[in-house]
């Protein structure tokens, strides 16, 4: 078998495997778990999240259709009046007590508008979100609708008001593009990359891959020299799971390079599904040095991110 067949075959068992997970809502599914090896007793999350990262992955994946659609009317379904998201889904219990934010706001708008879905401008809300500095802040509390509600959330979880991570800067920079309001958001990424500091420069995701893949996401098409710091770096560190694998690959796409995608392939199960490992977590206090648990990660987030990597390792062959 050819390596492109071989490529097909496994993005069409990774596909099937989604179709088959993917909850009625369009949810992608995602548990919590009390430790960063995702062992021990998971609870099922209700969030948004994996489904508005799947809708952006999987944009790209004919044979995926299905799963982007329904997700794609899953995102529609939970957006605020405004255009806004917030990590909850309806369904779940903590609806309402955790504030909307920029970053399941900017992935799932730019997901909608590339899908030619029209939503609210958001814009001019987003832009607000920033610090003097320029960089935006996480969260968009509206204190006059829960005000108590609100004050326990930042009381009792790590997260903070005027929270700033590079990561979600990111992902916000991806969907608003380059303009003069995100430049002070490009040239922090571009400083967090000459200071070797991709680790502390994230609250809340896991991995260095993380953060050069939604970095890659932000600047691929406005900073060359990012891809000059982020491709070295992933040539000489190697993945220690199926997840990181399928982050360096879509990484190293994203600047124009082919990977060997070979170990991504023989990573995946016979089910169609590749192995869960965690993608976030509770978020890190600036007086700790590790992560406050749980940590989130899922066989179906990790196969989204397959098929992303796959779906653009194939591309090149078109």
């Amino acid at each position: 078998m050819s390596e492109t067949s071989e490529i097909r075959r496994a993005i069409e068992k990774g596909v099937a495997y989604l179709e088959s997970v993917q909850l009625p809502s369009g949810q992608i599914p995602i548990d919590k778990w009390p430790t960063c090896e995702l062992s021990g007793n998971c609870v099922p999350d209700a969030a948004v999240f994996p489904a508005a990262l799947a809708a952006r992955a999987l944009s790209a994946t004919p044979s995926a259709e299905r799963v982007h659609s329904r997700a794609i009317d899953f995102l529609l379904r939970e957006m605020e009046p405004d255009g806004l998201w917030c990590y909850p889904s309806s369904a779940g219990p903590d609806h309402g007590y955790v504030p909307l934010d920029t970053d399941d706001t900017a992935i799932a708008s730019a997901a909608l508008t590339a899908a030619g879905k029209r939503i609210p401008n958001n814009r001019a809300i987003l832009l607000a979100q920033r610090e003097r500095n320029g960089l935006f802040r996480t969260w968009m509390p509206r204190w006059w609708r829960h005000p108590r509600r609100y004050y326990r959330f930042f009381r009792y979880s790590p997260a903070e008001v005027r929270d700033v991570d590079a990561a979600i800067n990111a992902n916000i920079v991806a969907y608003l593009g380059d303009c003069k309001e995100t430049r002070p958001a490009i040239e922090h990424m571009l400083a967090v990359l000459r200071a070797n500091g991709e680790e502390v420069s994230t609250k809340w995701y896991v991995s260095r891959f993380t953060v050069w893949y939604f970095f890659s996401h932000a600047l691929r098409e406005i900073a060359p020299e990012a891809g000059e710091m982020i491709v070295p770096r992933i040539e000489a560190t190697a993945p220690i799971n199926a997840l990181e694998l399928a982050l360096a690959s879509s990484t190293m796409l994203l600047w124009n390079r082919v990977p060997d995608v070979g170990p991504l392939i023989e990573a995946q199960f016979p089910s169609g599904a590749w192995p869960r490992a965690a993608f976030y977590h509770h978020g890190r206090r600036r007086i700790d040095s590790q992560p406050t648990p749980p940590w989130w990660g899922s066989e179906a987030l990790t196969t989204v991110l397959a098929v992303e990597a796959l779906t653009r390792r194939l591309l090149v062959e078109e």
